[in-house]
């Protein structure tokens, strides 16, 4: 990668931004996205308090969760599609070249154009804020880890641009561009539990262990603590959990879980909580140990989940780093694609 000419990437983020706030739509959009986003997040009062009969605390404890979800939802929709048609726009516009011939790099105008998309993508997050704010406030989690998973939610949305942007440089149509950006970012959210779900028979292996039940003494009329040895199959998940590590719904709920005091009583605390302790149990494994009578007596929270919930907040940064790993790897193709002079173009690319 070439020095990076700052104010080069300073003047291609303005062109971009304005190219999409250049008319009075943007007003109607964001207002749009401001009353969608409301409507889910106020409609979710309704039906919880109003229809389900449970109380306000219950439901704002998880307006974090809630307005969260809606902003991934329509950062999937949105975020990519913005920049997935902005190379081969521009080179279908006869605009492209004329910026390709300034004194400027390739990576100059990769950059530019992300970080164009990215800020656009970002009003998801700012229609949002007043929801956002209202959760971080009022939920179990930590302002502190309230505000990271705002952070975080950028951050992959950033990424998502990344991969419209390459493959806004590798095809010539727009159409096919944004269906195949479309196409990857539904395979990061539905494909890995997909094929972690694939993997999970191969998963399999035996084991004999002590297990400990009860039995009924006839003599005493007493319960006894009972143990057998038997061979028992396990599922060894801790060998592919990291299917589900790109996955964005399961960071953005470790996150979000990380600053959860989570009660003796229970395993996982709201929404967000169930996620990240499924992606905890799956990264845990089985406990192929022998049981002892203890294990029927343990009063409160079973050693099980305990074990099971250990990962909950432990996972995220991974997949965050996978992410960026994909967007930067994203970046890269743009950059080498948008290389002048040109090797090599595809058929019914035009030069300018």
């Amino acid at each position: 990668m070439t020095g990076v000419n700052r104010n080069a990437v300073a003047v291609l983020v303005g062109l971009e931004v304005r190219q999409r706030i250049r008319s009075t739509r943007w007003k109607v959009t964001a207002g749009l996205l401001f009353a969608l986003t409301s409507v889910l997040v106020l409609g979710s009062l309704y039906l919880t308090v109003a229809v389900a009969g449970e109380s306000y605390r219950d439901w704002a404890s998880n307006l974090l969760d809630i307005t969260l979800a809606v902003v991934l939802f329509l950062g999937f929709a949105a975020a990519p599609t913005l920049s997935a048609t902005s190379i081969n726009g521009d080179r279908r516009d006869a605009t492209l070249a004329l910026v390709q011939a300034a004194p400027i790099s390739s990576w100059d105008l990769a950059l530019g154009k992300l970080l164009g998309s990215w800020f656009a993508s970002l009003a998801l997050i700012g229609v949002a804020l007043p929801y956002l704010i209202w959760g971080a406030v009022s939920s179990h989690t930590s302002i502190l880890f309230a505000i990271l998973a705002m952070i975080v939610t950028a951050a992959i949305m950033g990424a998502y641009c990344a991969i419209g942007l390459a493959f806004s440089s590798l095809t010539s149509r727009p159409a096919a561009s944004a269906m195949l950006t479309q196409a990857t970012v539904l395979l990061l959210l539905l494909g890995s539990p997909i094929a972690f779900g694939l993997t999970y028979p191969m998963t399999q292996q035996n084991h004999r262990v002590t297990v400990a039940g009860w039995d009924f003494d006839d003599a005493t009329s007493e319960a006894i603590c009972r143990l057998d040895k038997r061979e028992e199959r396990f599922n060894h998940t801790e060998y592919t959990w990291w299917l589900l590590a790109p996955n964005p719904v399961l960071i953005v709920s470790d996150v979000v879980s990380a600053g959860i005091d989570r009660p003796d009583d229970s395993p996982f605390v709201g929404g967000a909580g169930f996620f990240a302790f499924l992606q905890s149990a799956a990264r845990a494994g089985p406990d192929v140990r022998s049981e002892g009578c203890d294990a029927l007596t343990t009063p409160g929270l079973s050693g099980d989940d305990e074990r099971l919930a250990r990962h909950v907040g432990d996972s995220w940064y991974i997949g965050l780093a996978v992410t960026v790993v994909i967007g930067c790897a994203s970046l890269a193709v743009a950059a080498r694609r948008l290389r002048v002079p040109a090797h090599k173009l595809g058929r019914g690319v035009r030069v300018a």
